[in-house]
């Protein structure tokens, strides 16, 4: 555990960051974590346009790190693409165990072990990463899932420092910051895409109700502490 974590007040950073609006809170981010101390990932779903505009406005040399699964839509990496060329954005690709990976496609592992097939393919190769890293933002929302909304803006998981900016943003202030900047969507949402992951695991459906529909699941393991 680092030193930055050890002395770093969640409590005070809450109650600092809270009132600030979305786009003030990374800047400020950066007044207590150096750039490379920061790990940002996104999944370049349908809510991804919005904290990459803002992180790209408050800290242009922040990179921001994607896990290819080796499952996504080609639609999927065609809008990373134009993401980070929109944003300017440096698209770091994080790739899982080749020899994991390939147990996960030669079993269907999606079909009878997701949560298994998320952990190799997502989980686990993620877990690298965060390690030389002290905190961690990502662009949840607590609006998407029960574990989401028990979420605040700073948490301590596993001596990692959890930074989510967005966390309390509301569909409507969404969707304003959408319009407002004329952002681009991710062409799969005009086929119903509501959220967008592994293509085994997606299926058009309002909100996330197309992500694993018909099993016992909702989150791919990233984002539960």
């Amino acid at each position: 555990m680092s030193q930055t974590i050890i002395n770093a007040d969640i409590e005070a950073l809450n109650a600092e960051f809270e009132p600030l609006d979305f786009q003030e809170r990374i800047k400020r981010l950066y007044e207590y974590f150096p750039v490379n101390q920061v790990l940002f990932t996104s999944s370049f779903g349908t809510k991804s346009v919005v904290m990459l505009t803002l992180v790209s406005r408050g800290n242009a040399a922040q990179k921001v790190h994607m896990l290819n699964t080796g499952y996504h839509f080609p639609e999927t990496l065609a809008y990373k693409d134009t993401l980070s060329e929109v944003t300017g954005l440096e698209v770091v690709e994080i790739h899982p165990d080749e020899t994991r990976h390939q147990q996960t496609l030669d079993t269907e592992m999606w079909e009878s072990q997701p949560a298994r097939c998320c952990h190799y393919n997502k989980v686990m190769p993620l877990k690298a990463v965060k390690d030389v890293h002290t905190v961690w933002m990502s662009g949840v929302h607590s609006y998407q899932t029960m574990n989401r909304a028990a979420m605040r803006i700073f948490e301590e998981v596993d001596g990692l420092i959890h930074f989510h900016p967005l966390i309390d943003i509301t569909e409507g202030e969404f969707l304003y910051y959408l319009e407002k900047d004329k952002l681009p969507r991710h062409p799969l949402e005009a086929k119903g895409y509501g959220s967008i992951g592994c293509h085994h695991c997606t299926r058009p459906g309002q909100g996330r109700a197309g992500r694993w529909a018909g099993k016992d699941k909702d989150e791919c393991g990233l984002h539960v502490s």
